[in-house]
């Protein structure tokens, strides 16, 4: 009988286990989950509870985020716009400057998210596809961190020990299943090359000699427990090293400051670029010393970013960074001119947008100033152009230019009709100046104007005394360069009888500066400073996978320096460069 027929049980799990601590031993070192060490309270974080034993091979412990939501108001449209570092439950005034406030780890042993799990499995055991086997795993909380791939989201808890611990299970099942499965896997029926090549690939180095000879003995048990076979013995051998340590996190151990060996930069840099463990090409790469320096880092790099899984990757990146989620939340209420059908219209034209940002090797300033943007039937006639058939990239003309101006962000921030004044200054503000916003107690809702009052004179009103500080100084003024857009997105010139007023100042990192309307302001913003340093932030929290914070301030200017004047690409292979990046950072275990 195959061990892919037989069902999941209990005691077919603690033989599981029995496995794992035949296979790896056991140790005094214990390794925390990203939320703390043994027995340990992280800041930002509960400490997990009893660590992860690296020796035993199974996950054990738990923690849990302990930040709080960034509080703020309803869009009316489907999503609030928060999201990034907690609040404090109480008001406080915002600021202009570039915030760089956090609480990293530097974890040293990073678990592996729940995507890069699903396609290391997939490569691996060379599944054709991804089995979506981790379709039911634990998702990290949106809005805790800027980004769910973040070290204090990582977490393990016992539901995550038993998500792994079924998913290795599946895993194995797949892939020991049928003489198809076996074949792509691993051609030829001797144990200890299976162990060897196999080991490499799950552990993303060689096995150490004490390490093969432990998986020989799991090979051996698979076959003592469900009978004589290679399926038998390579499954409980997949089974043991997928739920290892050595697979589920991602480490560079060893003395601070020194570089990261070739085996961890292949996989810090195929995790963040490729969303998947190194290939076997890579791995050879790194055994032959071809990554021990800036320079050999930067040519896979290179490399990787012209892979069709570089895209998916910045897809994910630009996703959560602009908060595509919430086209599918928006509704409106008495606005003829929309329909929830629009939703996914909305949202493939923001991905498209971006996946041209990424595969034209533009930047910041294009985000900022492209005239560019792609239109679909759905959005063609709020924008007053004939529809096509289906997205189609289109020149949208000199009054509409950069992500912000376009019908989707714009529409997203709008209470029905009427455009999101506060969340839309609140957007460029946080997520493109790295500004504090500040936390305000509640947001109230926002009435209807009164007779002949505009939406800029009514917002104004409305926050004369609730948060005037920051609204007054920080927010208003950027959003109310949109106020020639309406809540749809469509071009207007008056406001209830009156004409819009655009005009407004802001407070920036060098010093005050007016703007006629959205267009200045977005062509002011496209030659920053602080906005390069922020998309630099933006980009250095998700490849680095925590917290930017003060210490980071000279890694944050001299990649604004780049994003000032080359593509994000080039952002990427400056960061790849630094030592930020290659060498080994003070922090836990």
């Amino acid at each position: 009988m195959t061990f892919s027929a037989r069902r999941s049980s209990y005691a077919l799990g603690t033989i599981v286990l029995c496995a794992l601590a035949v296979a790896c031993g056991r140790s005094s070192r214990h390794v925390a989950a990203s939320g703390g060490s043994s027995g340990h309270t992280a800041t930002g974080g509960t400490g997990g509870t009893g660590g992860t034993d690296t020796g035993s091979g199974a996950t054990s412990g738990s923690g849990s985020a302990g930040e709080a939501a960034g509080t703020s108001g309803a869009t009316g449209t489907g999503g609030a716009a928060g999201g990034g570092s907690g609040g404090t439950g109480g008001e406080h005034l915002g600021s202009s400057t570039l915030s760089l406030e956090g609480a990293p780890i530097y974890t040293r042993v990073q678990r592996l998210t729940n995507s890069q799990w699903e396609h290391a499995v997939t490569d691996i055991l060379r599944f054709s596809a991804p089995a979506n086997l981790s379709q039911g795993f634990v998702e990290p909380t949106v809005g805790l961190a800027d980004f769910t791939n973040n070290e204090r989201l990582l977490y393990v808890d016992q539901q995550a020990v038993l998500d792994f611990e079924l998913g290795a299970e599946a895993a194995a099942a797949l892939a020991t299943g049928s003489p198809a499965a076996l074949e792509a896997l691993h051609s030829g029926t001797e144990s200890e090359a299976f162990v060897q090549s196999f080991g490499r690939r799950a552990f993303r180095r060689p096995l150490t000699p004490e390490e093969a000879s432990k998986y020989q003995d799991v090979f051996a048990l698979g076959e003592e427990l469900y009978g004589p076979g290679f399926a038998n013995g390579a499954s409980l051998v997949i089974r043991a090293m997928l739920a290892s340590p050595h697979f589920l996190y991602r480490t560079e151990l060893g003395a601070s400051g020194e570089p990261l060996d070739g085996y961890e930069a292949a996989a810090k840099l195929s995790f963040w670029l490729l969303g998947t463990t190194p290939s076997d090409a890579l791995l050879d790469a790194a055994a032959a010393g071809e990554l021990d320096d800036a320079n050999g880092l930067e040519g896979v790099a290179r490399a990787m970013l012209e892979e069709p899984a570089a895209l998916e990757v910045m897809r994910d990146f630009y996703g959560q960074l602009f908060h595509f989620e919430r086209y599918q939340t928006i509704s409106k209420v008495d606005v003829p001119e929309y329909s929830e059908a629009l939703n996914a219209e909305l949202a493939g034209a923001s991905v498209a947008f971006f996946d041209r940002i990424v595969t034209q090797g533009l930047g910041l300033r294009e985000i900022l100033t492209s005239s560019d943007a792609y239109v679909g039937p759905g959005l063609a006639p709020l924008y007053g152009s004939p529809p096509p058939s289906a997205l189609e990239l289109t020149s949208l003309g000199p009054t509409r230019i950069g992500y912000f101006m376009q019908v989707p962000f714009l529409l997203l921030n709008g209470i029905n009709r009427a455009p999101d004044t506060i969340h839309r200054g609140r957007a460029i503000h946080y997520d493109v100046l790295c500004a504090d916003p500040g936390v305000p107690a509640h947001v109230p809702s926002t009435p209807a104007p009164m007779e002949g009052q505009t939406n800029r004179e009514l917002i104004t009103e409305l926050t004369s005394t609730c948060g005037a500080g920051c609204h007054v100084e920080l927010l208003n003024p950027l959003g109310f360069a949109f106020e020639n857009f309406d809540g749809l997105g469509v071009e207007r010139a008056l406001d209830n009888g009156k004409p819009v007023d655009t005009a407004a100042h802001y407070p920036f990192d060098d010093g005050d500066q007016s703007f006629a309307d959205a267009t200045e302001l977005m062509r002011i913003l496209a030659g920053n400073a602080q906005a390069h340093q922020c998309y630099s932030k933006h980009v250095s929290g998700y490849a680095l996978q925590r917290d930017i914070v003060e210490s980071d301030r000279s890694l944050l200017e001299s990649l604004g320096a780049v994003s000032l004047g080359a593509s994000a690409k080039e952002l990427i292979v400056a960061l790849v460069r630094d030592p930020a990046f290659r060498l080994r950072q003070e922090g836990l275990p």
